[in-house]
């Protein structure tokens, strides 16, 4: 069985042998179907980036998340990379720190609902405050 995949995005990592590692890895395993570099940003940093799409055998899939998130340790702050799995649309936090990967995570959800939230009209506004208010939110 296989799945299709699409992932893209950028982190920012430091610059060390373990990195380059990582990228080497991340490229064998995506074949020609993903673009995959790492660009210096300065002789400490790095900027490692990924784009494609490409159809993956049983487990290759987990395969490259486990690889990117292997560059969490790295990583000067949180990223979100995006993609689809098949047809549905997903998220990979690449993160130093399970509280980064959350903070980053809520930042990319608040930037996906703010265009629709102008549509709401006034009464609508004050149930989502009201909403976001209660304890459990």
């Amino acid at each position: 069985m296989s799945a299709w995949y699409s992932i893209n995005g950028s982190v920012l990592l430091r610059s060390c042998p373990e990195v380059d590692a990582i990228a080497s890895k991340i490229r064998a395993h995506c074949d020609r179907d993903f673009a995959v570099s790492l660009e210096p940003r300065d002789a400490e940093i790095v900027e490692f980036s990924i784009e494609g799409v490409g159809e993956f055998a049983a487990g290759g899939v987990l395969g490259l998340d486990e690889l990117l998130e292997s560059l969490g340790p790295y990583s000067l702050e949180a990223a979100v990379l995006t993609g689809q799995y098949e047809d549905d649309p997903c998220e990979l936090v690449v993160t130093p720190t399970a509280e980064a990967g959350a903070t980053a995570l809520s930042h990319f959800r608040l930037n996906q609902i703010k265009p629709m939230l102008q549509e709401l009209i006034a009464q609508d506004r004050q149930s989502l405050v009201t909403l976001l208010q209660e304890p459990d939110s």
